[in-house]
């Protein structure tokens, strides 16, 4: 009888459960609970202001990263118009960039966050739709089929697509006879499991794309099932990060971690600790730059409070608004004249005056150490900084 090597992990015969030392996650667990609690008690005195802007930027980019995830890129302005109509009813754009596909992308983000109610085929073939619905039926130049599941074995993850000497096959999904069983089982642990939502969520990330129900679209559906987890179990009601986005600046570590667990060549002993641990750690980075995007958030509200108290003038308002703005995309936080008149097309001498006049009113500060045509300032959000 021939010997039948078994390489990926739904030829397991524990498969579908997927044991992992508790013992081991518990610090990373609390941290990742703490961080939650820390952003939530800065989130208690946030507005509903500070609220929208915080989930319109988040929604944004994970929209935007869960696609550059999988090396396909969508055009910000858009999306971002799609979010903020969907968030804001009263938002108003100069020129809407939104698109049909960025409205059923934004459609989709908000039904995994917002809809608590139970996951279902129905439900997922909805997903998979708000992703192509666009498409024509094709992605690139691959005819695909949206909202319904494959019907055939192949379905290979290939590394090098695009090599003309063929690519490696980096991981075989389940054949198709296995799939309604698979996906049902799936969705009863999603809807019923008292798993922590941390590891939960997770592992349905790693179950669906392991699965690999759809001709395309895997990983983005995968990650969306993971937020509906996290935002259904933990009852948050604001998209206040982007896993996405944290994921995407560790691609490399995603693919190779998803390689090292779902091939049992690698995975010897059939033990998903280290992929939970992966997302945790995801997770923990998500949450700290979330607390630093909601403290600076609120620093703006309160910045912007003492300048209601200030006869500022248009020039000054121009500016502040500007520099603000890049400053919460991750813009340089000192200034100088010359950006100072760049924003607000002034003159040397006009700038000169207007920024006088915001050291004067406290609102900003020489920064020590530059002088001269070196000199340069910085916000003072608070009055103590």
């Amino acid at each position: 009888m021939k010997h039948i090597i078994k390489k990926w992990i739904w030829e397991h015969e524990n498969y579908p459960d997927f044991p992992y030392d508790r013992e081991k996650l518990s610090e990373k667990l609390k941290r990742a609970q703490y961080l939650r609690g820390l952003v939530s008690g800065v989130l208690c005195i946030a507005n509903k202001d500070e609220f929208d802007e915080l989930e319109i930027t988040n929604l944004t980019n994970e929209i935007i990263n869960t696609f550059q995830i999988e090396g396909e890129y969508l055009h910000r302005d858009s999306v971002r118009d799609s979010v903020a109509k969907a968030i804001n009813q009263t938002y108003i754009s100069s020129e809407d960039m939104s698109t049909r596909h960025t409205d059923n992308l934004v459609s989709l983000m908000l039904d995994s966050h917002r809809n608590n109610e139970l996951l279902s085929v129905t439900r997922l073939h909805a997903w998979h739709n708000a992703l192509f619905a666009n498409s024509g039926g094709y992605e690139d130049v691959k005819k695909i089929n949206i909202a319904q599941f494959r019907d055939y074995d192949d379905m290979k993850v290939i590394e090098n697509a695009f090599n003309r000497a063929g690519g490696v096959v980096k991981y075989l999904a389940p054949p198709y006879r296995l799939l309604e069983k698979d996906i049902n089982a799936l969705i009863k642990y999603c809807n019923q499991s008292d798993e922590d939502p941390y590891i939960k969520s997770a592992l349905a990330h790693l179950w669906f794309v392991s699965i690999h129900p759809y001709d395309d679209g895997n990983g983005r559906i995968s990650r969306a099932i993971a937020d509906y987890i996290l935002s259904r179990d933990l009852k948050e009601e604001h998209k206040i990060y982007s896993l996405s986005a944290t994921i995407y600046t560790k691609r490399a570590e995603y693919y190779e971690i998803l390689d090292m667990t779902t091939n049992l060549h690698k995975n010897r002993h059939f033990d998903f600790t280290n992929w939970i641990e992966w997302n945790i750690d995801i997770l923990i980075s998500t949450l700290e730059k979330a607390y630093e995007d909601v403290l600076f958030i609120v620093k703006k509200a309160k910045f912007w409070d003492r300048c209601k108290m200030i006869n500022l003038s248009k020039g000054h308002t121009l500016f502040l608004d500007d520099f603000i703005n890049k400053l919460s995309r991750g813009g340089n936080s000192e200034f100088s004249n010359v950006n100072y008149r760049e924003i607000t097309n002034t003159i040397p001498m006009t700038a000169n005056r207007q920024i006088k006049k915001l050291l004067e009113y406290g609102l900003i500060a020489k920064v020590e150490g530059k002088a001269g045509r070196s000199t340069c300032y910085r916000i003072l959000f608070d009055t103590g900084d």
